[in-house]
């Protein structure tokens, strides 16, 4: 997680691979009322990428600003970033990049409410309700494999 410092974060990797210790018990020990469990598809779609290094490197290589209201949260027990895409979009994109999953309608996903989340679901980047703001997923696609490219087999899942 970010510091608690009035700072905006480096990139995505440099504020979220690895949470400080604070962060992190408050993460782990957060109760089941801090997620909900929604229907993809409707409102957004998701793409899970593992490892969650991988996701970030994409993310920041995409200059997306971190605090900009993407919809972005990190699984930290699974190690995953979760990214919302334009719904209608998942099941169209990403065909064959490794370590990727879709989620699009008839899938459930666990999401973080408000902006506590917990060790399955912690936000990144808080979509805005009133105007959300979609990553695009041909360019989200594009940069894992640019990052699978340049940082070879070991940020790859098999």
């Amino acid at each position: 997680m970010a510091n608690s410092e009035n700072t905006t974060p480096a990139g995505w990797a440099t504020a979220y691979l690895s949470p400080d210790d604070a962060t992190e018990r408050r993460l782990r020990y957060a109760g089941a009322a801090t997620t909900s469990l929604v229907a993809c598809g409707q409102q957004w779609d998701a793409v899970v990428i593992a490892p969650l290094e991988r996701g970030l490197v994409a993310l920041d290589s995409l200059a997306l600003p971190v605090n900009a209201g993407y919809g972005v949260f990190a699984d930290y027990r699974r190690h995953e970033l979760v990214v919302y895409v334009r719904p209608g979009t998942a099941a169209e994109g990403c065909a064959g990049v490794q370590g990727v999953r879709v989620l699009s309608r008839g899938s459930w996903l666990l999401v973080p409410r408000g902006d506590v989340g917990n060790w399955e679901a912690a936000p990144l980047s808080r979509p805005s309700a009133a105007l959300p703001r979609y990553v695009d997923l041909a360019k989200l696609c594009t940069a894992l494999l640019t990052v699978d490219e340049e940082r070879g087999a070991d940020m790859c899942v098999h």
